[in-house]
């Protein structure tokens, strides 16, 4: 097992012989890490291909790594998609890690009534880099071979908007479940909507703020195809209902993929 791990950024240069890392990631391995040359290395691209290889120049900015073997992985199946309301606080980010770590595809941040404030301009552009460097470093820390789609935020009624033209003109809507976590009476259980969905290539799951969505919002997206499910006897934070449906989602996807 490699004793270090880093990722394949875009300003990073790959060969089939050798991979340069970019500035930051050569500078967190020689001088936060404190590598040597000779020691192995693990270096994920995000995109399903893991470099197994050994330091070959100690340059705090630019690591070359001479490459001893890859591994190209299939991409998980079904696609998971986390259509998030974006939460006060640093809320955010916890619910990036947890989602990086169980295994999203992708991950679709949200403004809804109740949630963050709308976000626009530069201070959105940085706080969307910021969250995509926070599920990097999930990624790195879990060793996972495909990084999860950030979108960019957009507002929930754009959203369902959006998804509704993609929908239109493809034909595979009849594969794609669709649920959002309601606090809402009648329900159903989560477990229970998974396990009589039949097969689908991709689930959207949608969890609200704090607050909760709104009247409102429920029936929008009710009226895009999502189901309303329970997720246990109690009320759950945003954060925690975020890790539960995806822990669930991805344990029933594991079951039926190994019948």
């Amino acid at each position: 097992m490699a004793r270090y791990r880093s990722f394949l950024f875009t300003e990073a240069s790959a060969g089939t012989r050798s991979l340069t890392l970019d500035a930051r990631e050569s500078h967190h391995l020689m001088r936060v890490l404190r590598a040597k040359s000779g020691e192995t290395v693990e270096v994920l691209d995000g995109k399903g291909t893991r470099y197994l290889g050994r330091i070959a120049t100690e340059d705090a900015k630019a690591v070359e790594v001479e490459v001893d073997s890859f591994e190209k992985t299939q991409a998980p199946r079904p696609r998971v998609t986390l259509l998030q309301s974006i939460p006060k606080g640093k809320a955010m980010d916890l619910i990036l890690r947890m989602a990086t770590e169980i295994g999203a595809t992708c991950v679709q941040p949200v403004f809804t009534y109740q949630g963050e404030v709308q976000i626009k301009g530069e201070r959105l552009i940085s706080k969307t880099e910021k969250w995509r460097l926070t599920m990097i470093e999930s990624c790195k820390q879990c060793g996972l071979a495909y990084l999860p789609e950030l979108a960019l935020p957009s507002s929930l009624a754009e959203w369902i908007n959006s998804e509704r033209r993609v929908s239109s003109i493809t034909e595979t809507e009849a594969t794609t479940l669709r649920v959002v976590a309601s606090l809402e009476q009648g329900s159903r259980p989560l477990c229970e909507v998974l396990e009589t969905a039949g097969e689908f290539d991709e689930v959207i799951v949608a969890v609200g703020p704090e607050g909760d969505f709104t009247a409102g919002e429920y029936a929008s997206l009710a009226a895009a195809g999502f189901q309303s499910v329970r997720l246990g006897a109690n009320v759950l934070r945003a954060e925690t209902a975020a890790a539960y449906i995806l822990s669930v989602v991805d344990q029933c996807a594991s079951k039926s993929s190994r019948l």
